[in-house]
């Protein structure tokens, strides 16, 4: 048997992490998605994840990157490809400062937004974007779609990486900065893992600040007046997220306050904070499916301790699911006054509709710092409206949110996310075919590909 210098090499990088290839069954967190994975992988070094990548025999095409599997969509989905779990590269590797003098961490790609956040904490450090979902890893969200009303910070995550160590489809160690590499490193924060596997970022960090926040419910008399009611509370504080109850116009409003320095939640806000937070992680755990929040007044608190984290759910349990369109601020009130309209029609026609709608506002920067996808519609505020349900596996609904895309996106203009809004058609989306790569490119990307 003669074995050539390619063969041998790879019959020589052997994998130390994890590897199962028995064919069984992975789910996203909300049990709505499921993938046969010819292999799953979870590599417990940098060498490992280039060995994956160059075994094209052990380890078939395409090789995806999956971080907690968070996405409601088929991102996922990699039937007879590789899976590969970031989860085990997941070191906080220390705070330095970056060559322009900008206090950064160093950090691994695995690692949980949660476990970041406590650790910065402790360090006397933030980052700008305060994560709903402690779960999501950085690799995912540094290459994938977030929003947050967020204080003093552009509202998603990306924003603040100021560069990434990746492997590229040939499974070298490859490195993108601001600094250096200018567009070529934001197009590849626009490319949800087609271009690289991350496996480390820079991370521009600041010292920890506090929130105060308001919460209320109100109460309109019309769509228009909702639409307005959304707009004065955010002029009226710092950020704002509301939560709607759209075919009752009600209006759930948490407004936030920048509260000076400190990276502790005060004694004088407790009882009250830590009963608001669990009550507001139970919603969301299970999809605003009923129960009464607290509505707080003044409470004063450290944004790294309501970055959340959620547990995996069963299939008989009620659990979060949404949909997520981005919409320019101008467009609220049109987009609310539709969205009801489509809300009230197909309440009429079935009985159903969503428990709630999130809506949330970004700040968007300058185009060539956000090329593509969400937000790279230059320089302005962004709004989302989303609607929210406890059951992704209903039928009714998965009916409504297909309709609605037509609404949102055909109608309203709405800008879809790949890993954010569920039943996109070819076309709905468009990802520049630049950005992508065989070895990573998996069938449900390939259709958005332009």
């Amino acid at each position: 048997m003669n074995i050539n210098s390619e063969e041998l090499e790879i019959m020589t990088q052997f994998v130390h992490g994890l590897c199962i290839n028995d064919g069984r069954e992975f789910s996203n967190w909300g049990l709505s998605r499921s993938t046969h994975p010819a292999v799953y992988v979870e590599p417990i070094s940098y060498a490992d994840v280039q060995a994956i990548v160059r075994n094209t025999a052990q380890f078939p095409t395409p090789v995806r990157p999956i971080g907690s599997m968070l996405s409601v969509t088929e991102t996922v989905s990699n039937d007879g490809g590789t899976l590969l779990c970031t989860r085990k590269l997941d070191a906080i590797l220390g705070l330095e400062v970056d060559g322009c003098g900008r206090q950064v961490v160093r950090v691994q790609a695995g690692c949980r937004l949660k476990k970041l956040n406590v650790w910065l904490q402790q360090q006397g450090w933030e980052i700008p974007f305060q994560a709903e979902i402690g779960e999501a890893t950085v690799g995912s969200v540094t290459v994938g779609d977030t929003k947050e009303s967020s204080l003093d910070g552009p509202g998603y995550f990306s924003s603040h990486v100021v560069a990434v160590l990746y492997i590229n489809e040939y499974g070298n160690l490859r490195i993108l900065s601001d600094q250096q590499d200018g567009a070529a490193f934001y197009e590849f924060k626009c490319s949800f893992g087609l271009s690289g596997i991350v496996v480390e970022c820079l991370i521009e960090v600041r010292p920890a600040s506090l929130c105060r926040a308001n919460v209320a419910l109100y109460a309109y008399q019309s769509p228009q007046a909702l639409a307005e009611g959304i707009l004065q509370l955010r002029e009226q504080c710092d950020a704002l997220l509301a939560v709607v109850i759209l075919h009752q116009l009600f209006c759930f409003a948490e407004q936030r306050y920048q509260a000076g320095a400190g990276n502790m939640t005060p004694d004088s806000s407790q009882p009250h904070c830590e009963q608001y937070r669990l009550a507001k992680r139970l919603a969301i755990q299970h999809g605003f499916d009923g129960g009464d929040l607290p509505r707080p007044q003044g409470i004063v608190f450290s944004r790294s301790d309501f970055v959340n984290e959620y547990w995996r759910p069963v299939e008989t349990e009620n659990r979060l699911d949404f949909q997520y369109y981005e919409h320019d601020i101008g467009m609220l009130e049109r987009v609310i006054s539709e969205s009801y309209r489509f809300t009230k029609s197909f309440e009429h026609d079935t009985g159903f509709v969503p428990t709630g709608w999130a809506t949330y506002f970004v700040h968007r920067p300058e185009k060539e710092r956000k090329p593509f996808g969400i937000y790279s519609g230059g320089s302005g505020i962004s709004c989302s409206f989303d609607p929210l349900y406890s059951n992704p596996n209903d039928p009714l609904w998965q009916r409504f949110a297909k309709e609605y895309n037509r609404v949102a996106i055909d109608q309203l203009r709405g800008n879809p996310s790949p890993i954010q809004t569920q039943w996109l058609q070819p076309g709905d989306i468009c990802i520049p075919r630049k950005l992508a790569r065989e070895r990573f490119t998996t069938p449900y990307y390939e259709q958005f590909l332009m």
